[in-house]
């Protein structure tokens, strides 16, 4: 009973932060309702299963988002990509290092509050690690406000600084790339068969005891299924049963005691905001030296928000690059499987070190 009245309290709390246009609204309504019922009534729960299924659907969603257009245009700009995630990952270690020297935050905590992953998988990979839940859940929903919030206006203000000219593309090179979702369905028993072989994947990840193995071996058997076997496409509802998912285990997850800790992170909260506001500017400008890409194109490729956001935003300010947003889903792909694993490795060798 407990378990039904957490996801529905969860489910409830979730839907009306996105009703009311909160960004992530789903996956943090879901975890203020979780956390509420927690701390007021001592009735939350939610098993270990619940977090492995949410990672198994993030898992199989993010496999299924990319395409073979995707991977084929990588061959044309695979050093752009290498770029943007070399300095993700630089970014990464460089400010997670200095927050958890500089913050009450231990090193692991820190180095996945700094993760450009999407908000969904990065605190169930945290929960998987030991690291301190509610400051990864704080500092990544602020990266993503401040990436969606935030940085489109501040990009166009330096390109308009800069004097950049750089026109929108034509509406119908933008469609017929692969930035327009698939149209053709997905039948309901090929989406069950992925989902299932996608749980069992996360399943052998966690047997395996890998870091953030649910959700690396969900995205490998999803994607292996959608470029070799059939063009399997999740519908969004699907992806928003997880964040609810996410969000009940992770809200059942904070105690009393890590909420004291909110306000000491309004620091780290600026202090990681001002990184990427760095590592934008300078990637930036250097994408848009060596590669002759537009300043607002490139600086958009280096903002840490979500690519379907992305998407979005871009076309807003009059960015319609169909590279952004595959770099974008490679980012996020990289992020939430490589990006964990490297970070509790580097963690792990560092404590071992001064120890």
């Amino acid at each position: 009973m407990n378990v039904i009245l957490t996801l529905f309290v969860s489910g409830l709390t979730g839907l009306l932060f996105f009703k009311l246009k909160i960004p992530g609204g789903l996956l943090i309504g879901a975890i203020c309702g979780s956390v509420m019922l927690s701390l007021a009534f001592h009735r939350a729960s939610m098993p270990y299963p619940a977090k492995l299924t949410a990672q198994a659907v993030a898992g199989c969603y993010i496999g299924c988002s990319v395409k073979k257009e995707d991977l084929i245009r990588l061959k044309h700009m695979y050093k752009i990509v290498f770029a943007v995630i070399g300095s993700f990952l630089v970014l990464n270690l460089v400010s997670g290092t200095l927050l958890g020297c500089f913050s009450s935050l231990d090193l692991l905590t820190a180095l996945m509050c700094t993760v450009p992953g999407g908000m969904s998988d990065v605190p169930l990979i945290a929960a998987d690690l030991g690291a301190e839940l509610s400051a990864v859940v704080i500092l990544q929903f602020v990266r993503m406000c401040s990436g969606i919030g935030f940085f489109p206006t501040w990009i166009v203000w330096i390109a308009n600084r800069k004097g950049d000219a750089h026109e929108p593309q034509p509406a119908d090179e933008v469609s017929s790339s692969s930035v327009v979702s698939e149209t053709r369905k997905t039948p309901p028993f090929a989406m069950a068969g992925t989902l299932f072989a996608a749980f069992l994947g996360g399943m052998l990840g966690r047997f395996l005891g890998i870091p953030a193995g649910p959700l690396i071996f969900a995205i490998i058997v999803s994607l292996l299924i959608k470029l070799f076997i059939f063009p399997v496409k999740l519908p969004k509802r699907i992806k928003q049963c997880a964040q609810v998912l996410s969000g009940a285990y992770i809200g059942c997850s904070i105690s009393y005691e890590s909420l004291l800790g909110i306000p000491g992170l309004f620091l780290p909260a600026i202090f990681v905001v001002m990184m990427y506001m760095i590592n934008a500017r300078l990637v930036g400008e250097l994408l848009h030296r060596k590669f002759h890409i537009p300043i607002k194109e490139a600086m958009l490729m280096v903002t840490p928000a979500g690519a379907s956001d992305m998407a979005l935003i871009s076309s807003d300010i009059g960015v319609n690059s169909p590279t952004l947003v595959v770099t974008q889903i490679i980012r996020l792909l990289v992020a939430a499987a490589v990006f964990p694993v490297i970070c509790y490795g580097y963690a792990a060798f560092l404590t071992q070190a001064v120890h």
